[in-house]
């Protein structure tokens, strides 16, 4: 005959340092860079009058852009 709560119960050790580790770790960080391309154009243009411009601009080779990187939790 066993005493209540005299041991311990059987147990996993594997599966408790497995679950530990899903709940408690740090988790990486995601980089996400978002890139910016300014430049003007006359009265109100449609976006394939836009993506027409930047193709043009690439094609030119005169594309300016700047970017920001930020790091975010996965």
């Amino acid at each position: 005959m066993t005493g209540k709560g005299s041991g311990r119960r059987i147990e996993d050790i594997n599966k408790i340092r497995n679950n530990w580790d899903s709940i408690f770790k740090k988790r990486d960080k995601k980089q996400i860079t978002q890139v910016t391309i300014e430049f003007e154009m006359p009265g109100n243009p449609s976006i394939n009058d836009i993506n027409n411009q930047v193709e043009k601009m690439l094609k030119e080779n005169k594309i300016v852009y700047k970017t920001i990187t930020k790091y975010i939790n996965a």
